[in-house]
């Protein structure tokens, strides 16, 4: 697999994973939040496998990071039903995530 589709492939389960992790924040009084919360750490874990099987130098972390924040944008205005608060978590998340993952 190239490395531009294993780039793909991380942006697409991270942008799952965060939108789900920004929705369990921003509805956390509904009855899914708890479930969001658990398939987003799901999904992060599927997306450090992914994460693996490349060396990533600092313009390729510099890619993944502005190809994160454009599919979590269109991840989460596809979904009405997350407060809309979640658009002002998106930069401290996608930081966190990618700090957690060492891609900053």
């Amino acid at each position: 697999m190239s490395k531009n589709k294993i780039r793909n492939e991380l942006t697409t389960l991270l942008a799952i994973s965060l939108r789900h992790k920004i929705g369990s924040i921003v509805n956390s009084t509904e009855l899914y939040a708890q479930k969001y919360s658990k398939d987003a750490e799901i999904i992060l874990n599927e997306a450090k496998k992914v994460l693996a099987k490349e060396n990533w130098n600092a313009k390729d972390k510099q890619e993944i990071e502005a190809e994160l924040k454009s599919k979590l944008t269109k991840e989460l205005e596809s979904k009405p039903f997350i407060d809309n608060r979640k658009f002002a978590l998106i930069d401290s998340q996608v930081e966190e995530t990618l700090n957690l993952l060492k891609l900053s």
